[in-house]
Parts: structure tokens; sequence; C-alpha cells
């Protein structure tokens, strides 16, 4: 029997949403561990320069898109959520109970485009599954690429974070791997392209070198914005490890 890859399996994998903004959380020196949230998100933002990939290998599914009403408002409005897919053959997907029964906890996550990491955080610890959303910073990293174009990927699994700030990044270079550190409920990967970093906000962004799986199980070029329950599958080259 051929195997396929039913969209449905993404509402199996839905994370506990954080009522409200993260709160800034101070280090010991007095220095903040992650930049504070704006206000709201860069709705007139100047037209993207940087292209940008898909921060990931292998087929993965949209879990939240941009504006969805649940996290993703606000500052993070632009922002989006993945999850790998599973195959399935006729049978039902297993029960998930621990982080590592979740197909996307300790993948790789990629760099969407090559730039400098502006700020790091690694050590929170990843959460049980399901737990109550808490407004705690998690493990991050966030890359300029270009003026008023930065990239964020949060949730990273703990002791994951591979680059410090200042270091230069490659387009495709595992810079971590999918956690559930942070405001989630169960492991994904969140990415969000920024205007401002300091404080956050998100403005919108798009894709290219990618194909959608289609309901014919046939693959298509993506249009640039992934939308949610859309699989998709990267087409861009990764630098070796």
């Amino acid at each position: 029997m051929k195997a396929r890859y039913p969209t449905v399996l993404l509402a199996t994998l839905l994370f506990v949403p954080s009522k409200g903004g993260q709160a800034v959380h101070v280090g010991s020196r007095g220095s903040p561990v992650e930049p504070r949230p704006g206000a709201v998100a860069l709705t007139a933002a100047p037209p993207q320069t940087v292209e940008l990939t898909l921060p990931f290998s292998g087929i993965w599914g949209v879990l939240q898109g941009m504006d969805s009403d649940e996290t993703h408002v606000g500052y993070a409005a632009y922002a989006l959520d993945f999850v790998p897919a599973e195959r399935l053959e006729g049978a039902k997907p297993v029960a998930l109970r621990h982080l590592e029964d979740f197909p996307c906890f300790g993948r790789d996550v990629l760099a969407a485009a090559e730039g400098v990491v502006v700020w790091s955080h690694d050590g929170a610890p990843d959460r049980p599954p399901r737990a109550h959303a808490k407004r705690e910073p998690g493990n991050f990293i966030i890359i300029r690429h270009a003026p008023s174009e930065f990239t964020e990927y949060r949730h990273l699994q703990r002791r994951s974070v591979q680059v410090a700030v200042g270091a230069s990044v490659k387009r495709g270079q595992v810079i971590g791997r999918c956690g559930n550190s942070g405001n989630a409920g169960t492991p994904h990967l969140h990415i969000g392209l920024l205007g401002s970093v300091e404080p956050i906000a998100t403005r919108p962004m798009r894709f290219s070198r990618y194909q959608v799986l289609g309901p014919n199980e046939s693959w298509a070029p993506g249009d640039g914005t992934p939308q949610a329950k859309q699989l998709l599958r990267s087409l861009a080259a990764t630098s070796p490890r």
C-alpha cells in the first residue's frame, strides 16, 4: 500500500498556546535574556531582499500559519510553526507521551539564509509535552541577513544551539535542534522574519526553492507563502556538515 502524508496528522501535534506576550527575563548581571516583544507586527515593512529557504530537510507540515488568531498575533503575526510529517500506511498514529515520541524533537534546524548571529540563548529546559505554557524564554537564535531583515528560530532543544553571537552562518547550516523550550506545549519549530529585534516585530516573509504536496499526491512549486496544513519539502542544497 502506498504510504501517504495525511494533513490531518498535523492536528495531533498542536501545542498549548500562551496568553499574552512573552515576558522579558533579566540575567544575573542585568542583561536581558531575550529581546522584548513589540506591540505590533510590521505590516508596512520594506520589500524583502533576502532569499529565504526552508529551515529543515525532508517533508514538514505547517502547524500554524501567519496571523492565525492562536499565538501568531500582535508582534508575532507573521511567524510560522513547522513539524515533520509522519508516514502512515493504514495504521493510526502512536500515542505521543514523551518528548522523544515527537518526530520534531532533536531534528536539525537549518539557517534559512546566510548572515551573522546577533542573539542566541541556550540552556533553558525542554518542558514536558502539553504542560501548561509559561511566559518564559526558551532557547532561540536570531540571525541578521540585511538591514531590517533577521530570522528567529524558537523552542530549540536544550544545549543544541551550535552558533554564538557574532558567528557567520551559511544557508543550510545546522544551527540547532528542534526542542520544546519556552512557551511551547509540544516540540515544533517556530520561525519568523523580523524587521526589528529590539523590540521584536515580525514582518511578512516569503520562501523560495520549495514544493507543496497537492491533493493528488504530486509536488508543485510553492508560491512563497506557506499556509497552515500544507506539506512542504525544500529544494535548496544544504551545506556539508
